[in-house]
């Protein structure tokens, strides 16, 4: 059976107009309720990002304090590392007399006597002293006084001195012999020498041993 409407023409218009506004307003509420959800979503994350940057901002001002009570510390790392470097610089600058003795002991020959041993750091080698590759000047830093049976014994105990690298410019400053009394009456003939020698300078800086204090 075939539907008739039987309503008036003004009325069918004016049904028609009301349904395409409930339309319009589903759609409008739907576009509303979708861009509320968004808003919310933004807002949360929002929040979160605002919470997670308040945390580091914590975070931050935490690590600052911390870097600022151990700033005195650092100055004295700082301090210390200054020391080891200089204590470094001192000792591979240093006249190691202790080694040059023991290389003397290998190098002396048997028939030699020392006497005596003097030995005097040059004003070039001392701390703060000329940099490193200044013309030394000739000097006697090491003088060698002793006895032995004959002159050629101390030419050899001179050539042997040339071994020691901490030495140079050995120079023979006298051998004289000498006769000695002996209790059956006779005469013991030995040389009596002296022979000086330079110390060989630095191929570094010798450094200075002052340092700044530091304010805790």
């Amino acid at each position: 059976m075939k539907r008739i409407n039987l309503l008036p023409q003004e009325e069918r218009v004016k049904a028609s107009r009301e349904r395409g506004l409930i339309w319009a307003i589903l759609i409008l509420v739907a576009v509303v309720v979708v861009l509320g959800l968004v808003y919310v979503k933004e807002r949360s994350d929002v929040n979160a990002k605002q919470d997670q940057l308040t945390s580091i901002q914590t975070e931050t001002a935490a690590v600052q304090q911390q870097v600022a009570a151990l700033s005195p510390y650092a100055a004295l790392q700082a301090q210390r590392v200054a020391m080891t470097d200089t204590a470094k610089g001192i000792y591979e600058s240093s006249v190691p007399f202790s080694i040059l003795l023991q290389e003397l002991s290998l190098v002396i020959p048997e028939n030699v006597r020392l006497q005596s041993l003097t030995a005097t750091v040059p004003a070039t080698m001392l701390p703060g002293g000329a940099p490193a590759g200044t013309p030394a000047s000739a000097t006697t830093d090491v003088t060698f006084s002793g006895q032995t049976e004959n002159h050629q014994d101390v030419a050899e105990f001179m050539t042997r001195l040339g071994l020691i690298p901490q030495l140079k410019g050995i120079t023979l400053g006298s051998s004289t012999g000498t006769a000695e009394g002996t209790p059956t009456g006779s005469a013991y003939n030995y040389t009596q020498f002296t022979v000086t020698a330079g110390l060989r300078p630095y191929t570094t800086t010798p450094p200075t041993t002052t340092l700044q204090a530091v304010t805790p």
